[in-house]
């Protein structure tokens, strides 16, 4: 008897329909392809456990109407599955296989490899383009809120500019008032990333509820400090523009303002 592969969520499934009461008789019917596993990995266990293996020489016999046309057995193949004891002696499998191959189509390299290193380069790949295409969508994101928080400063100094010119008629230095607009900015933006954190984390909860045990998604502590450590350099780059402009203000002119 083959080994049953299931997924975890089948298996606490199947755990807990075996604790249920037995309220119906007769065999258990199922709910068809499209109810648990549906998806990649489900589809993969499916595979597994109605796989059959039985000798070439046997499929001919018994199965001649669907081996070839006019009930002939074909011994052609389409495929060769080749496993292997160790990955260090890969290459050299896979070079002895080209050679066997190549003797038998008189030389004509006519076949390609693919082995689960080529799968996994493709999952790796796959999964860098997922992370740059978050990325530009995260830094478009990032300018737009950025370019927000400079015009909301802009704007707060143009309201506050007999404010800033009494603060430098009584000895506030250009300095002081430079970082009192950064540290306003970087509130903002502070603010801002602490909201983002409280939805991303309530949305991740909501996921893992909805989604398959086996696929549960997952927010690090790193990411967390890199996107707050984000939103603060984000304030802090939105105010230098407003900032300068604060510092620069002339108090006599200032204190003209209307």
């Amino acid at each position: 008897m083959f080994k049953h592969y299931e997924s975890e969520m089948d298996r606490k499934f199947r755990e807990m329909e075996k604790d249920k009461p037995q309220t119906e008789t007769g065999p258990a019917r199922s709910r068809g392809w499209g109810s648990r596993g549906s998806g990649m990995g489900g589809f993969v266990y499916r595979m597994k456990n109605t796989t059959v293996y039985i000798p070439l020489q046997t499929m001919w016999v018994k199965f001649r109407s669907a081996s070839g046309s006019n009930s002939t057995p074909d011994p052609r193949l389409s495929s060769l599955w080749v496993k292997v004891g160790s990955v260090d002696k890969l290459d050299q499998a896979l070079q002895q296989s080209r050679n066997v191959l190549l003797q038998t189509h008189r030389g004509i390299e006519d076949f390609a490899f693919r082995t689960q290193e080529d799968w996994a380069e493709q999952i790796n790949t796959s999964i860098h383009n997922a992370r740059l295409s978050g990325g530009i969508i995260a830094a478009i994101s990032l300018l737009v809120g950025g370019i927000g928080i400079m015009n909301i400063m802009l704007a707060s100094i143009t309201e506050r500019v007999r404010e800033i010119g009494i603060r430098k008629a009584i000895g506030a230095t250009d300095g002081s008032v430079f970082v009192q607009i950064i540290v306003e900015s970087m509130v903002i933006a502070l603010l801002g990333g602490l909201a983002g954190l409280v939805a991303s984390l309530a949305l991740v909860n909501l996921l893992v509820i909805l989604s398959p045990t086996e696929n549960t998604p997952m927010i690090t502590v790193n990411a967390m400090a890199m996107a707050f450590v984000s939103s603060a350099a984000v304030g802090v780059l939105a105010g230098l523009i407003p900032a300068l402009k604060a510092a620069r203000l002339n108090p006599i002119q200032a204190l003209r303002y209307d």
